[in-house]
C-alpha cells in the first residue's frame, strides 16, 4: 500500500494505492475539505464543545451530552450521551453557515469516517452530508449519508432528496468495534464503501439524489434507550472538488 497522485477537476488528489477509491487530500483551484484526524480540535476552553461546528445537545433529564477529544492512539472525539433515551449530540460543520457541498454537475465528492459505538443496538448514528438540521436523525429532508437507528444493527447508506430515500445496507455494527465508512462521487454516480468494500452506487439521475441542494458535513449520535453510550470517532474526511 502507497500514496499515488492524480489530477481531477484541476486539482492534485492523493489517494490510496490499494484502495483506489480513498482519497487523503487534495491540493488545487476549488477545493472544499475537512481533513480531521482529532489529534487536536478547535474547542471552548470552558466546556470542551468543538468550535468549528454548529451543534445541538439533547439532554432530555438529568445529565450531560459531551465531545470531547479522548486519548486513543492517533486521536479520536469522543461523544457521550446522558442517560435518557434519544439523549445525544449533533453537530453539522461551519456554525450557524457551512452549508457548502453542492452536487449540480461533475464536482467529484469523497468521504470518510472511522467510527466505533459502545453499544451497536441501542444507537442511533448519522455520519455524513445533509442540509442544515438540528435533528437529522428525526427526518432530514435532502442528503448522502450513513446511518444506523436504535433496535437495528444495520449500517446502511442513504441518498435522499425532498424526503425520497434510497437505502443500501453496507455494514452491520458490532459493539466497541471500528468500522470504516466512505463514498465517492464521480460526477455521475456514487458509490458507497465499508471496510473497503464497495456496495452498488445510485446514479445522479435517480430520484433520490441530492442534486439540487448545498449540504454540509453532519455527525448526529443519540442513545436509543435509557444509559448513557458512547461513539469513538476517529477520523472525519470530505473533499470537494468545485474546479
Amino acid at each position: 500500500m502507497s500514496t499515488l497522485t492524480k489530477t481531477v477537476n484541476n486539482a492534485l488528489v492523493y489517494y490510496d494505492s490499494t484502495y483506489t477509491h480513498r482519497w487523503y487530500d487534495a491540493f488545487g483551484p476549488n477545493v472544499y475539505k475537512y481533513l480531521q484526524e482529532f489529534v487536536a480540535l478547535p474547542a471552548d476552553n470552558a466546556t470542551g464543545d468543538p468550535t468549528e461546528w454548529l451543534e445541538t445537545v439533547v439532554e432530555i433529564g438529568a445529565g450531560t451530552s459531551t465531545a470531547v477529544l479522548t486519548d486513543v492512539a492517533g486521536g479520536a472525539l469522543l461523544i457521550t450521551t446522558a442517560a435518557d433515551e434519544n439523549d445525544g449530540w449533533s453537530m453539522q460543520l461551519g456554525g450557524a453557515a457551512g452549508e457548502g457541498v453542492y452536487l449540480n454537475g461533475d464536482y467529484q465528492t469523497y468521504m470518510e469516517a472511522t467510527f466505533q459505538v459502545s453499544d451497536a443496538t441501542d444507537s442511533d448514528i448519522l455520519i455524513g452530508c445533509t442540509v442544515t438540521d438540528t435533528a437529522v436523525l428525526g427526518g432530514v429532508t435532502d442528503g448522502l449519508y450513513f446511518r444506523s437507528v436504535d433496535g437495528s444493527t444495520d449500517l446502511c447508506f442513504v441518498t435522499e432528496n425532498t424526503n425520497s430515500e434510497g437505502t443500501t445496507t453496507v455494514a452491520t455494527l458490532v459493539d466497541a468495534t471500528d468500522v470504516t465508512v466512505e463514498f465517492l462521487f464521480d460526477g455521475t454516480t456514487v458509490t458507497p464503501y465499508a471496510d473497503g468494500v464497495a456496495y452498488t452506487g445510485t446514479a445522479s439521475s435517480a430520484t433520490t439524489f441530492p442534486h439540487d441542494q448545498i449540504l454540509r458535513l453532519t455527525v448526529e449520535f443519540l442513545n436509543g434507550a435509557a444509559g448513557a453510550e458512547t461513539c469513538t470517532l476517529k477520523s472525519l474526511r470530505l473533499i470537494h472538488l468545485r474546479g
